[in-house]
């Protein structure tokens, strides 16, 4: 998955601010990183949640999100 890929599905969760959506990363049926996108007074803002021990990190901008997404799924997945 490219940076501009993961971008992309950051917009989609955006796009769809009426609703709450959170976009799930699993390997192996495990679950790695879970993500939102929140409207707080009309900015985005990224919450990044790793299930296994229930860290949460925010992001406001789209690209270190991405960033930060892609480095987190490359890890779980064996190249």
């Amino acid at each position: 998955m490219t940076n501009e890929h993961v971008k992309n599905l950051l917009s989609e969760l955006c796009y769809f601010d009426e609703l709450d959506i959170t976009h799930t990363f699993s390997f192996n049926g495990i679950r790695i990183l879970q993500v939102k996108c929140l409207n707080i007074d009309s900015q985005q803002m990224f919450e990044l949640t790793y299930p296994d021990s229930d860290i949460v990190d925010f992001y406001s901008d789209i690209a270190e999100a991405a960033k930060a997404i892609k480095s987190i799924i490359s890890k779980g997945i064996p190249a």
